[in-house]
């Protein structure tokens, strides 16, 4: 697989009769049993109120939009591109291409479109998140495993993420959780490191007295 295989594939839409799909992309279409589309139709009306809770509330400045996944199977949910938007393979073309100019009105176009964020029904991490979201709309560790998942499909999916800074700050946040260490525990100096910062505070100090003295010594030499 190369870097340039989706310029080719979409200038090729079809081959030999086939039409190509592209999987990155919202509109991916199964050709299903009715009884496999019915089943989907009720995932979807049962998984609704996720969805608009996902869509108004926890990632309403995120997202373009979310909605109930058919082309899932292991992943909870998965961050697709619009039907004429940039996949993340195309993003990281774009940022890489050196000659394309930083200030290009197209490519910022392209590259702060939202994105279309796919849920699977069938993952038990987002039928945790409804009966959460169904029991209290409100809960903040809803939200946040909401945002934690938005960013993870993110990166799964090949896209930048923007807030790298925020992202390792919750894993961080995570694992405390995890191992029991309190959120608000602090880092534990040594004597040697609590030594260095009384003496780093001290030459400050000393620093500022210089000064002062400097001061008053030209006010003094002023005033003769």
């Amino acid at each position: 697989v190369e870097a340039v295989d989706e310029y080719c594939i979409s200038a090729l839409p079809e081959f030999d009769g086939k039409k190509f799909q592209n999987v990155a992309k919202e509109g991916f279409k199964l050709n299903e049993s009715e009884k496999s589309k019915s089943r989907f139709e009720e995932l979807k009306s049962t998984f609704e109120p996720l969805v608009k809770w996902l869509n108004e509330v926890a990632l309403k400045d995120k997202i373009l939009k979310a909605q109930v996944s058919e082309r899932l199977s292991n992943s909870p949910c998965a961050l697709v591109a619009g039907m004429f938007g940039w996949t993340g393979n195309m993003e990281r073309l774009a940022l890489s291409n050196a000659h394309q100019k930083s200030d290009d009105p197209q490519r910022s176009y392209y590259l702060n479109q939202k994105k279309t964020l796919e849920i699977n029904p069938r993952h038990p991490l987002i039928r945790e998140l409804l009966r959460r979201v169904e029991a209290d709309e409100a809960d903040s560790t809803a939200k946040d495993m909401a945002v934690m998942m938005f960013r993870t499909a993110t990166l799964r999916s090949g896209f930048m993420l923007q807030e790298t800074s925020d992202f390792a700050d919750t894993i961080e946040k995570m694992m405390r959780q995890s191992l029991g260490v309190p959120l608000d525990e602090q880092i534990e100096l040594d004597e040697d490191d609590e030594d260095i910062a009384g003496d780093t505070g001290n030459d400050e100090e000393n620093d500022n007295l210089s000064e002062n003295k400097d001061s008053e010594d030209d006010e003094v030499h002023d005033e003769l």
